[in-house]
């Protein structure tokens, strides 16, 4: 699959892209993924010679009663950094599920809207008037909110391949220029619905939409462990977070996600030298497909 974005084409057919974690939030699960405004750009050159092909810029953590950042806020912390960071050569995408702050980043010079929430109106009038690509999430209930909501699922692949084809296809109609899909891996998920969106990769593949996958150092890798059913801030401490992080990211990108949005950048930009590899020989040129 070839991704245009920020006026240049991204060849994912046989490799998987690698999607930087830049936070400029205050209550990260991942505390040594927070950096200041001031050193982002610093850190966003460190991701970029790690092998991370695209930069996202947050300032607003997701996990459960994480405290809300005011829309003034949000922008006041990713617009300055966006613009560094785009002034520098990244493309750029940011993580955030609120319109104004969306214009703002877009204004910027973000190349992407990742938007977890599916995409509220207001957020893909931003992607169409902007004529910016955006990326959409299936999540029941709302961030920070999503355990407040049953998350009992009659077929959890189904479903959630269901929503985003239809998701993508009015946004789609709506006019943005593109739309990359992401199931959700963590948010209100089981162990077993983890992995079973897992193993779906191939159907959502297929869709013929960007696949985009957040997993890194999510709580479920903890209790893949061995180390009980924990929410991502808890996890972190536990032995095993990074190759856990490292392998459930080789095997999406075998999977078939097209980009994988990661904390560990360069262990896992090496890592995926395996499956692109191995994509490569299956569509017959090994040579083409290694980095």
């Amino acid at each position: 699959m070839l991704i245009e974005l920020g006026g240049r084409t991204l060849d994912a057919t046989d490799r998987c892209l690698v999607m930087g974690i830049l936070n400029v939030a205050t209550d990260s699960p991942v505390s040594d993924s927070v950096v200041d405004v001031g050193d982002a750009p610093r850190r966003a050159e460190t991701l970029r010679a790690a092998g991370a092909d695209i930069i996202d810029v947050g300032a607003q953590s997701t996990r459960t009663g994480a405290a809300e950042v005011a829309p003034d806020d949000e922008i006041a912390r990713v617009t300055p950094v966006i613009e560094s960071l785009v002034a520098e050569g990244h493309l750029v995408s940011v993580d955030t599920w609120t319109a104004p702050v969306a214009r703002a980043a877009v204004d910027a010079g973000a190349h992407l809207i990742n938007d977890i929430t599916g995409a509220d109106p207001e957020t893909v009038a931003v992607a169409v008037e902007t004529n910016t690509p955006i990326a959409v999430m299936h999540m029941r209930g709302r961030p920070q909110r999503h355990r407040d909501v049953a998350h009992e699922y009659e077929d959890i692949a189904i479903e959630v391949r269901e929503y985003l084809d239809r998701r993508a296809r009015e946004i789609e109609t709506a006019g943005a220029p593109d739309v990359w899909i992401d199931p959700g891996f963590q948010f209100g998920r089981g162990l077993e619905d983890n992995l079973r969106l897992l193993l779906d990769l191939p159907h959502l593949a297929r869709l013929g939409h960007p696949v985009l996958i957040s997993a890194s150092r999510k709580g479920f890798l903890a209790e893949l462990l061995g180390h009980g059913a924990l929410r991502s801030h808890d996890a972190q401490s536990r032995p095993g977070m990074l190759e856990a992080t490292i392998a459930f990211n080789v095997l999406a990108a075998w999977m078939g996600a097209h980009v994988v949005r990661v904390h560990d950048v360069e262990e896992i930009a090496r890592a995926l030298n395996v499956s692109t590899a191995a994509r490569a020989l299956q569509h017959g040129d090994l040579r083409a497909g290694a980095r």
